[in-house]
């Protein structure tokens, strides 16, 4: 079993059911978390811009959907399917130029378009691609550290601006 506490440390994490962000408007004054336990919340904290930065997006919009499943009361797969097609619709209204946004959610929909069986299985895949999402975005940044680390000289201040 995984350290508990593991996950602290994740801008996007799932947790007993529910979506939990740190709240980007906080920073650098405060630490906070905001808990959703639905897509519309998530759809809600993406528009106010408690989560920030393309792959975060991407990961929390991929969550949402997982809470869609996660939460569904479908016996069906195409029934769990159009559940998940509702709330991709809501997530895209969010950010329309998102790349990351829509980059999550189609992933998150082929996966569950490819997975035979009842809702039952794909809500299990589905909250397990989403994790994987969100572990994967925390792996790219790490790497983008090190290789960037090699770059930067002791001393140098570096801006990052997002276009």
């Amino acid at each position: 079993m995984a350290d508990p506490n593991f996950f602290r440390d994740r801008t996007v994490r799932w947790e007993d059911g529910r979506v939990v962000l740190i709240d980007q408007r906080k920073l650098p004054n405060r630490f906070a978390e905001v808990r959703f336990s639905t897509a519309k919340d998530v759809a809600e904290g993406i528009k106010q811009m408690v989560v920030r930065g393309a792959p975060a997006i991407g990961a929390a919009a991929a969550m949402a959907l997982a809470l869609t499943a996660y939460h569904s009361k479908s016996l069906k797969r195409q029934s769990m399917i159009d559940e998940l097609e509702v709330s991709a619709r809501l997530l895209e209204a969010t950010r329309p130029t998102g790349r990351n946004l829509f980059w999550g959610i189609n992933r998150v929909l082929a996966k569950a378009r490819g997975t035979r069986g009842p809702a039952r299985k794909i809500r299990d895949v589905i909250v397990a691609e989403a994790i994987s999402i969100a572990e994967e975005d925390v792996l790219f940044n790490k790497k983008m550290g090190i290789f960037g680390a090699e770059l930067i000289e002791d001393g140098e201040t570096i801006l990052t601006h997002c276009k």
